[in-house]
């Protein structure tokens, strides 16, 4: 059995190569995704999200760093990372679960602020990613850096 240190890492490893079946895999049936989004995401639009920004971004990275299980409590184990995306927008792409029209290519570079990513850790699953708000971070960072100031519509 893997420790939940070892299951956030290897899953942001399959995130960032684009092996989506495979991170799939890492998360609960009951995912929820808070905080990088203006709602909440379950696990098919998590999955769903992540899809489209590689769409756009071909080499979207996170640049994941600092992981550290931080807690083990009733619900489950807490790991702590330091996440920083960066990417260049090569092609359009769409995001159908937050509402926005398809998001055109802008050849632009973002590179969001550092954030905190928070995971629970259940059953050897992932079953919440809570995302620390930081300003200019999250997907409206991601769009303002594109130069796309649209209200998402989730």
């Amino acid at each position: 059995m893997a420790s939940a240190k070892e299951i956030v890492n290897t899953f942001m490893q399959t995130l960032e190569a684009k092996e989506y079946s495979r991170a799939a895999n890492y998360l609960s049936e009951s995912l929820t995704f808070i905080g990088f989004t203006p709602r909440p995401l379950t696990k098919e639009q998590f999955v769903t999200v992540m899809k489209g920004l590689t769409d756009g971004f071909p080499n979207l990275t996170y640049n994941v760093h600092d992981v550290k299980e931080v807690d083990d409590t009733l619900e489950g184990k807490r790991v702590r990372a330091a996440v920083h995306i960066a990417g260049t927008q090569v092609d359009s792409f769409i995001l159908p679960p937050l509402g926005l029209a398809p998001i055109p290519q802008t050849g632009r570079s973002i590179s969001l602020p550092e954030e905190s990513w928070e995971y629970l850790i259940r059953d050897d699953a992932i079953s919440t990613i809570r995302v620390d708000r930081v300003p200019g971070g999250g997907i409206e960072g991601l769009l303002h850096q594109l130069g796309i100031d649209d209200p998402i519509i989730q």
